[in-house]
């Protein structure tokens, strides 16, 4: 029987020292019974993980340029403030330009301003935005700024006050990760407002993303939303409430992070090994499997056959058994906290080592009949010699 064949090593920089101990653990091929060691299986340090994405979130403000608080400037057009610059509307610039001109010219009523806002900003956020920024400017000009004020009060009153703040807290960066991920930054915002509202669980809204953006974005994605998850907690007026409602949101992430390096070490354990034997795993099918198996860790056959079935049909008892061993050790790597539970962990490695025994039973009785035949042939050749 072929001996497993390690991985390549990943390339997960937030996980390394989390990489090289699950690859070491597959290199040494430990028993599949014991659970990993607590100390092997190390959740990575939240603050670390902030810390890193801060850098990116202090320099969004120089990327886009702080213009100060002036409205003039020396060529007598009016300055960009810096409400105005997290408008993530492509027209935003001239719409609120054309409000202020309303205003300007006419004495227009609370109703009147909304509807006009409206009617140009569909997004709360933008519409919040545009309203600050039509504030400030009439502060300048020295005009009253009691109509915009309740203007913006009753749209806070009305909208999902969370998610417009989420919405104003992280748009400069979706529009500095729109751009390295040529992705629209509007989509990253709402992105962002739906990892508010998710319930925790992390395997569904790893593969979410996935489905949304693309597995070859999916961990700048993982990136954004973590870069964001920090700009919204240190803005003036987060999102949130503080620890009691960021906290959940951290641990998920931070489970989602984890999924990023599990998913380089299970991809590479498969690929590395099936390039060598011919089993035309992809990363898509890789991926895809190890995702259905923490889903559904007890039905753990039936995602085999969803994902992998083709090439299990394609192989004789000895290629089956050799990729079922790939996916048990690619399975037992996983670090527990990625599981719903211990307990599934166990019950799905159960499963497969069953299903390996079953592979091997057929290997041996493959062999076997292969030798018989032989056997017979040879008899059968001695006869015809003997009567010639």
């Amino acid at each position: 029987m072929s001996t497993l064949i390690s991985g390549v090593s990943p390339v997960s920089r937030a996980y390394a020292r989390d990489a090289r101990e699950q690859e070491a653990r597959l290199d040494a091929q430990p028993a599949l019974d014991a659970e990993p060691a607590s100390s092997e299986v190390r959740v990575p340090d939240v603050q670390a993980q902030i810390a890193e994405v801060e850098s990116e979130a202090a320099s969004v403000l120089t990327q886009f340029g702080r213009l100060g608080s002036g409205y003039i400037n020396g060529n007598g057009r009016a300055r960009r403030g810096e409400d105005i610059k997290r408008i993530l509307d492509a027209d935003g610039e001239e719409k609120v330009d054309e409000l202020f001109n309303l205003t300007k010219r006419d004495a227009v009523s609370m109703e009147i301003l909304l509807r006009e806002a409206r009617r140009r900003f569909h997004d709360d956020s933008d519409l919040i935005l545009a309203l600050r920024e039509l504030r400030r400017r009439r502060k300048l000009d020295g005009e009253p700024v009691d109509v915009v004020e309740r203007a913006i009060d009753e749209v806070m009153r009305e909208g999902d006050a969370r998610q417009i703040r989420a919405g104003i807290n992280v748009a400069l960066k979706a529009k500095v990760y729109g751009r390295k991920l040529r992705l629209n930054a509007v989509r990253l915002r709402q992105l962002y407002r739906q990892f508010l509202e998710s319930d925790g669980a992390h395997v569904a809204i790893y593969e979410d993303w996935i489905k949304q953006f693309g597995m070859h974005r999916r961990k700048r994605v993982v990136e954004y939303v973590g870069a964001a998850l920090v700009c919204d907690m240190h803005s003036l007026d987060p999102s949130c409430g503080g620890a009691v409602e960021f906290g959940p949101l951290l641990g998920t992430l931070n489970c989602v992070r984890m999924l990023t390096s599990a998913d380089e070490l299970f991809i590479a354990h498969l690929l590395g090994a099936s390039l060598e034997n011919d089993f035309l795993v992809t990363e898509d099918r890789a991926l895809a499997l190890m995702l259905g198996g923490l889903q559904r860790p007890f039905e753990i056959d039936e995602v085999l056959l969803e994902h992998l079935g083709v090439i299990f049909a394609s192989l004789d008892p000895e290629g089956s058994a050799q990729l079922l061993q790939l996916v048990l050790r690619g399975f037992a790597g996983i670090p527990i906290p990625l599981y719903g539970d211990a307990e599934e962990r166990q019950e799905m490695l159960s499963a497969l080592r069953a299903t390996l025994s079953q592979c091997y039973a057929d290997e041996r009785r493959s062999d076997l009949s292969a030798a018989q035949d032989a056997e017979s042939y040879v008899h059968r050749s001695r006869l015809s010699d003997s009567t010639c």
